[in-house]
């Protein structure tokens, strides 16, 4: 009795988050409250849980509870001026591609741009698509910032996942990879805004065979 419960309540709790996909942000913050929410703090329906690419200390999990707040002052732009010592826009992204692959930026582990924005665009989400300066949700949440330009997205990636200084303002670096970044918007496909642990997430090995998470592969 008390299985044919339970199979009942997943099943339940499976169909309101299949009609939360579809919900807007409302039914998005409704699922995130759900259990089976793959990045819920008590999951009791993830077959993974054991080794749950959701946990706190994962590097590429934007929803990790213990997360804290920045200061947005460190990653502001401010007055200062980007310099690309006269290298030229293609140039600026060829060197800002090696610099979104290079593990050498990062203080987390062997860790780069690209573990987590796996293909260019994995864990970006719909805002990417938007010209800078945009809303980003880790910006507003972790630095207080409403907005950020590419530049202050570069910094903040430093700083939080990547958990290192920000890049000298007058940095080619710095330059490089902000080129970069406003270079691949023009070819990104927002990805799936009910999963925040989606498929094309490295950090994440239960992704494709999670049966416990409707939203995986949800259009939007």
């Amino acid at each position: 009795m008390l299985e044919s419960r339970r199979s009942g309540w997943l099943a339940a709790a499976s169909l309101f988050l299949l009609s939360a996909c579809s919900g807007g942000e409302q039914g998005r913050q409704e699922a995130a409250a759900n259990p089976c929410n793959p990045c819920a703090a008590k999951n009791v329906c993830n077959p993974c849980a054991a080794k749950n690419p959701c946990a706190a200390t994962n590097p590429c999990n934007p929803c990790a509870a213990a997360m804290g707040k920045i200061d947005g002052s460190k990653i502001s732009q401010g007055h200062n001026e980007l310099n690309s010592a006269g290298v030229s826009e293609s140039a600026l992204i060829t060197m800002g591609e090696k610099l979104w692959n290079d593990k050498s930026l990062s203080k987390a582990g062997a860790t780069s741009c690209s573990t987590c924005h796996t293909n260019k665009y994995g864990m970006m989400n719909a805002s990417f698509a938007e010209p800078y300066p945009h809303t980003v949700a880790m910006a507003k949440e972790r630095a207080g910032l409403e907005k950020v330009n590419a530049a202050e997205m570069v910094q903040l990636c430093m700083v939080i996942p990547m958990q290192a200084q920000p890049l000298d303002w007058n940095s080619v670096e710095l330059a490089a990879l902000s080129e970069y970044v406003t270079s691949i918007q023009s070819g990104f496909q927002a990805m799936n805004p009910c999963n925040p642990c989606a498929g094309q997430n490295p950090c994440n090995p239960c992704a494709g065979t999670n049966p416990c998470n409707p939203c995986n592969g949800a259009s939007h």
